[in-house]
């Protein structure tokens, strides 16, 4: 009577040819998950921006009521005039003003990238909301762009 099972040869191969695809396929789909992160932190952005337009055109005053000499985080004060214009709170009570993103390059054609970190969201004097990058954020975005040109 001949043993119907896998025979030892079999599973090591088809876990070789596991381990060949996984190593192939991993690396696209950690690209792809920062891009997502990076995608919504300019979602985020937009939307505070598209927020503080709404609170100008129904209040007829905007959300950053003093004189800005120079760039700045947005306080805690400031946006909670814009809670009922944003669909959930999206900064953390103890970090502030900054979102996390999927990742960061160097140069715009760079192909080294570092995977995770937050970027802080600023009003600049002009009251303009932006992203100012910390110290440990490279450039650019894993796209190519600028951080403080979006």
């Amino acid at each position: 009577m001949k043993n119907r099972g896998f025979s030892i040869i079999e599973i090591v191969l088809v876990l070789g040819v596991i381990g060949i695809l996984s190593t192939m396929i991993v690396p696209k789909t950690r690209n792809y998950l920062a891009m997502a992160k990076d995608t919504k932190a300019i979602n985020i952005l937009n939307n505070l921006r598209l927020a503080s337009e709404s609170y100008y055109l129904e209040t007829g005053e905007e959300f950053i009521t003093e004189n800005i000499e120079e760039e700045r985080k947005i306080l805690k004060e400031e946006l909670e005039r814009l809670k009922y214009y944003l669909k959930e709170s999206i900064f953390d009570e103890e970090e502030g003003c900054s979102v996390e993103i999927g990742g960061s390059k160097v140069t715009r054609d760079s192909k080294d990238i570092k995977y995770g970190g937050k970027i802080d969201v600023y009003i600049d004097k002009n009251k303009e909301i932006k992203f100012k990058r910390p110290s440990d954020i490279n450039e650019f975005t894993i796209r190519g762009e600028k951080w403080e040109e979006l």
